[in-house]
């Protein structure tokens, strides 16, 4: 028997509390439950993906992503683990409509073989980056003091970015950029339009922020994901990048956002999985366009597979990967994530 024959599979669910709730234009939630995976090979090498809980795709429950990861751990039992592309394959044939819980699936899969190949896995993905600085999302809470607390909070720990959820309310939009800019005013800032804009208002939206002062780097997904055309519409007139973001879920998608317009992409292994997002990204870089790396909730040690990516790859010009700041984690189940958090930076050692 080879050492990289997959010995179980275990599945479970995880749970954490926000440190304070997280609101978009799709809704609120106080806290995450994710579905986790953990493979362990014949050699004793192990590996872990997490599929994260969503508020805007109402779909992907607990339930689902867990009974999907079963179902996935099931068929994968006594199946060697070099083979992974077969079995992710079959994974999105059978459950594409779970992106996460594929993504995970391909996580767990490929971290155990790089453990069992003795590297890690950003040394897997070529070990270009020794650490990748980070952003920190500021939600689209509507009371200026919970705003106003949550920038200073962050401009207090380090963090140079600030990524500022939008709901589609031009003045609620633009109380929530001033208030973040009045306590971080040093700060640059990622607009995230969560689709809530049409194109005419994002333009209006972003010349209002920009000629306040404001110091904008990237407006992801204004527009609806399906009206690719808006979004192309946006991109062309808007002064700093626009990245497609639910736009974007595989290579296919990437060629046509790229060919109708798109100035950036924004890849999350969650949409994707590693080896989709791979090819989104070499879609993207023979586009010259700029990348951004995105998260959902998942906890430090879910984050793990994104970060060893980003920090493997040197890919992505934006990191958007905070999601274990936003959750309150206790410092032992940090010590099984794979890589260290200090302030705006992460890295391996």
């Amino acid at each position: 028997m080879p050492r990289t024959e997959i010995a179980s599979a275990k599945v479970v669910l995880v749970e954490s509390a926000l440190k304070r709730p997280f609101i978009t234009a799709a809704g609120r939630r106080d806290r995450t439950v994710n579905a986790a995976i953990e493979v362990t090979l014949r050699g004793g090498a192990s590996g872990y993906g997490e599929a994260s809980t969503s508020i805007a795709q109402k779909h992907l429950t607990p339930a689902a992503l867990r009974r999907a990861l079963e179902r996935m751990a099931d068929r994968a039992r006594g199946r060697d683990a070099r083979d992974w592309r077969a079995l992710v394959d079959e994974a999105w044939g059978r459950h594409g409509a779970l992106s996460p819980a594929v993504a995970a699936f391909e996580a767990a899969l490929l971290s155990a073989l790089a453990r069992e190949a003795d590297v890690s896995l950003a040394g897997w993905f070529g070990g270009a980056s020794a650490r990748i600085e980070t952003d920190l999302t500021i939600s689209a809470s509507n009371e200026p003091g919970a705003t106003r607390e949550a920038a200073e909070e962050a401009a207090g720990a380090g963090f140079r970015i600030l990524k500022i959820k939008l709901g589609g309310i031009p003045a609620d939009d633009l109380a929530r950029v001033r208030a973040v800019r009045a306590a971080a005013p040093k700060a640059r800032l990622l607009l995230d339009g969560n689709q809530g804009f049409s194109a005419a208002g994002a333009l209006r939206f972003v010349e209002t922020v920009m000629k306040s002062g404001a110091e904008v780097e990237l407006f992801e997904q204004p527009t609806p994901k399906a009206d690719l055309k808006a979004l192309a519409f946006v991109s062309k007139r808007c002064p700093v990048p626009v990245a497609a973001d639910e736009s974007v879920a595989t290579p296919a998608d990437a060629a046509r956002a790229a060919e109708a317009g798109v100035t950036a992409i924004n890849i999350k292994l969650a949409k994707s999985g590693i080896s989709r997002g791979l090819e989104i990204a070499s879609v993207a870089n023979a586009a010259g366009l700029p990348l951004m790396i995105g998260c959902m909730a998942e906890t430090a040690r879910g984050l793990s597979a994104s970060v060893q990516l980003a920090l493997g790859t040197g890919f992505f010009r934006w990191c958007d990967l905070d999601s274990d700041v936003l959750l309150v984690e206790d410092a032992s189940a940090r010590k099984t994530s794979g890589w260290t958090r200090r302030g705006r930076f992460a890295s391996l050692d």
